[in-house]
């Protein structure tokens, strides 16, 4: 949908803190540019395997997808919708990456379409398709202007040349796509009037393949899946240590993909590795048998121009998703029937954590709400008609 310009105050830039990573986070991030590079291996291979066709007949191609690598966002934003537009058939695209692309490729395409780019090279890629006076879209979901360079990480964005280069696919790119409406607002406001907004998919088709398994045990057990989140967990760390204590036995701790250091080892917490392609993550996510999903998410410019992707894929697996009051999250979140709402502070968690366990009723009531809002909002359908409709214009 498109925007509309809003006045908010300016944000206080916040204080940096100390980084404080694990020998487990070190090697996650070690390895980020080597996973731009390999990216998720299935999900590549299967962005490329669905385009044959196109790519075979290049004449016929109706779209150029030229992604910075081959990760989630790529496969939930673009490739998933892509894919069902193709099976509804009169539509193509390929999925390049960024040293794929040829004069020739942008040539045959009618949009090109770029995914998180900020390398100056993919960004000649998009003079050309001017050039050629092509339709351009860049597609972003995160804002990399107000990512902490205190981190390995938001060092590799922060770094003056790719983030002037991110300020021109801003300005330049004749579309935005966002996933957050925050985003949207400072994209608009800073960079470019033709921003669209609307959330990511959730292809049920996957989802419903597969069946969630039923637990006999009396336990209540408290799930997190995600990368790596320390800043965020940091008001949630000291909660989920008085719950574990208060409750004992009663309550385990299960982490996927990423588990606080201060956690790692105790008794009643569980952990085990991520970086499964998509297809595979969203089918264990759905055999998980949590009682209560963390979504935690510190309050700050850069967080809240994140896209809801905790309550899409906890909704859609019938997880009862407990959230930071954050704005991420409010526009979409019930509280107390589709989610509940905390306060981003050790109180606010604690007590949020301790009413799920102490109310099932709660509990199941959001599941099911969560569930429906999940399959009304954010259908591959649903995705599908908003990209035909404020993208690929008649």
């Amino acid at each position: 949908m498109a925007l509309r310009k809003k006045q908010r105050p300016a944000a206080k830039r916040r204080k940096q803190q100390p980084v404080r990573i694990s020998a487990y986070q070190r090697g996650h991030i070690a390895g980020f540019e080597r996973g731009k590079a390999d990216g998720f291996q299935q999900g590549r291979a299967d962005a490329l395997s669905s385009n044959t066709t196109a790519i075979a007949e290049r004449t016929k191609a109706d779209v150029l997808v030229i992604a910075a690598g081959f990760i989630p966002s790529l496969d939930i934003g673009v490739i998933q919708p892509f894919n069902e537009l193709k099976n509804r058939g009169n539509f193509n695209f390929e999925v390049m990456g960024e040293d794929e692309v040829s004069k020739e490729m942008i040539a045959a395409a009618n949009t090109v379409v770029f995914v998180r780019n900020v390398e100056p090279a993919a960004y000649t890629l998009m003079e050309l398709a001017h050039q050629l006076r092509k339709q351009t879209v860049y597609v972003i979901d995160d804002n990399f202007l107000e990512m902490d360079p205190g981190t390995p990480v938001g060092l590799y964005y922060c770094e003056p040349e790719r983030r002037e280069t991110f300020i021109k696919f801003l300005k330049n790119a004749k579309t935005v796509k966002v996933d957050a409406l925050e985003l949207g607002e400072y994209i608009q406001k800073r960079y470019n009037n033709n921003v669209v907004y609307f959330p990511g998919s959730v292809d049920f088709a996957w989802i419903d393949q597969q069946s969630k398994d039923e637990r006999n045990d009396m336990q209540v057990v408290i799930g997190y899946e995600g990368g790596v989140k320390e800043e965020d967990f940091a008001p949630v760390i000291p909660a989920l240590k008085k719950i574990l204590d208060y409750y004992g036995g009663f309550v385990r701790l299960e982490f996927f993909g990423f588990v606080p250091a201060s956690l790692e080892g105790h008794p009643s917490v569980s952990y085990e590795e991520g970086g499964m392609d998509y297809r595979s993550f969203i089918r264990k996510l759905k055999q998980c048998t949590w009682d209560i999903g963390l979504a935690p998410l510190h309050n700050h410019s850069f967080n809240n121009s994140k896209t809801n992707n905790k309550f899409r894929e906890y909704a859609a697996c019938q997880i009862p998703g407990i959230y930071s009051k954050s704005p991420v999250y409010t526009p979409w979140v019930t509280h107390g029937e589709t989610g509940y709402l905390a306060p981003h502070t050790e109180e606010g968690w604690y007590e949020g954590i301790r009413k799920l366990i102490e109310d099932p009723e709660m509990r199941h009531r959001i599941k099911e709400n969560a569930e429906a809002a999940a399959r009304q909002h954010f259908s591959l359908d649903t995705c599908v008609e908003n990209w035909n409709k404020y993208i690929f214009k008649p």
